[in-house]
């Protein structure tokens, strides 16, 4: 088949199932006959009608596809990508604002990617119930649209708790079990794994500050006694939720509680009183106790880094680009909802290391990339993308604090827009596509 011709438009009617490819570009017809064979998406066959690039379908909604050549005279058509996540309703959970930058995206690289829940799965079809973005009039509007059975499922099920629902459970390891779909990013992450991922590595421990579990019934006295400040992290907590920072004073520990609603402040006048504090804080939730380390400063105050890693279109390990994020003036962590604020990394990098700045990047980015592939290592699965947070003291020393494998969008609008550009290349690359820099649709 040419290769000019590997991209263009599928539509298949929703009534009596008839599909057509329109071909992007107005070159000769490779096809020796105008009815061909495909397979769409990951399982469905059809036989499909070539027409004119010129062509105008009734339907209006034409789904951006490649075609590569599987057998003698029939083609895969695709790729299909499911973002799977949690229903509401007859809507959908998540960022919905997210889901359309990466559907847009892939729309204008030649892939159809859409939304789908577990209600929408059907596992004994060749079709699932998804939703579609349409752009019509200038105006965004969600459509729901029976689809091909994904190639490639990218998992955003927006917390833990609602991807450990029996439903969502059964959706992912049915996918996991599919060896013709890929699924990335199949659950979420746990501190305390990661911690315990992160010190089997003779390469990385010493990235790793003194971190223990907390345990309620057990001494502080290590924690107390070898750090005048330490952290209490929720295992599964998210940006900077449910933090507790402890400082150790002449006349006893101040306690600081971190919420949305605000800060708690206790001082407690004994170790003892500490951890009832603390286990009044905690109460039946899973924390990890970690030194708290003293990191490099920025207008007087502390920074540490976001670093986004994501497989590129040759599916290797990749950084995309480098936060920072300053802690408020009233708090414990440097969360943007929790009071941060975000700063441009050359200037900060160039104000902490103004004789050095390129090469602590440089660092930064080799020692991400060592993360990245020790921790897809120990999980065992398929990962596509996770953020890093990173400290660093003013000598330069990096600290691995947490990996996210779901990250949030990140603001600076040069990242945003080299990981959506990455995200449709990954999805390329694992469902066996040549990228191309073409845009069209």
């Amino acid at each position: 088949m040419n290769s000019l011709l590997q991209s263009g438009w599928l539509a298949i009617n929703g009534t009596d199932g008839k599909a057509v490819f329109i071909p992007r570009y107005k070159k000769a017809n490779p096809f020796s006959s105008s009815t061909v064979a495909m397979t769409v998406g990951s399982r469905m066959r059809k036989r499909v009608h070539i027409q004119p690039p010129d062509y105008k379908h009734p339907s209006g909604y034409l789904l951006p596809v490649r075609l590569k050549p599987i057998r003698d005279k029939e083609y895969k058509a695709g790729p299909f990508v499911a973002i799977l996540t949690s229903p509401s309703g007859n809507f959908f959970r998540g960022n919905p604002s997210n889901f359309a930058d990466i559907i847009q995206t892939g729309r204008r690289l030649g892939v159809t990617v859409f939304v789908l829940t577990p209600k929408g799965l059907n596992q004994k079809s060749d079709t699932v119930q998804g939703f579609l973005l349409t752009t019509r009039d200038a105006k965004k509007r969600w459509i729901p649209a029976t689809l091909p059975m994904p190639d490639i499922v990218y998992n955003r099920i927006p917390n833990r708790m609602l991807e450990q629902q029996i439903r969502e459970q059964n959706a992912l390891s049915y996918f996991m079990s599919m060896p013709e779909i890929h699924l990335f990013n199949p659950s979420f992450f746990n501190k305390w794994t990661l911690f315990l991922q992160m010190k089997r590595s003779p390469q990385l421990a010493s990235l790793l500050p003194d971190t223990k579990r907390w345990d309620p019934g057990e001494p502080l006295t290590a924690m107390t006694q070898n750090h005048r400040v330490f952290f209490l992290k929720p295992i599964n907590g998210k940006a900077g939720q449910g933090m507790i920072r402890v400082i150790r004073e002449k006349d006893g520990y101040q306690v600081t509680l971190q919420s949305k609603q605000g800060k708690i402040h206790h001082l407690a006048k004994n170790p003892d009183s500490l951890r009832n504090i603390l286990s009044s804080f905690t109460q039946d939730k899973s924390y990890i106790l970690q030194q708290g380390i003293p990191l490099a400063q920025y207008k007087g105050r502390p920074f540490d880094l976001r670093v986004l890693m994501q497989k590129d279109g040759s599916g290797r390990w990749t950084p995309t680009g480098i936060g920072i994020r300053v802690a408020g003036k009233e708090s414990i962590s440097t969360h943007v909802p929790m009071g941060g604020s975000i700063a441009n990394t050359s200037s900060v990098l160039r104000s902490t290391f103004p004789k050095h700045d390129s090469a602590m990047r440089k660092h930064i980015e080799q020692t991400a990339q060592a993360i990245a592939s020790h921790i897809e290592r120990e999980e065992g699965n398929n990962l596509g993308e996770m953020s890093l947070d990173l400290g660093m003291e003013a000598s330069g020393r990096l600290w691995f604090f947490e990996a996210n494998a779901k990250p949030m969008k990140f603001d600076e609008p040069n990242i945003r827009k080299r990981s959506l550009q990455k995200l449709i290349q990954y999805f390329l690359y694992l469902s066996g596509f040549v990228f191309g820099t073409r845009k069209g649709g």
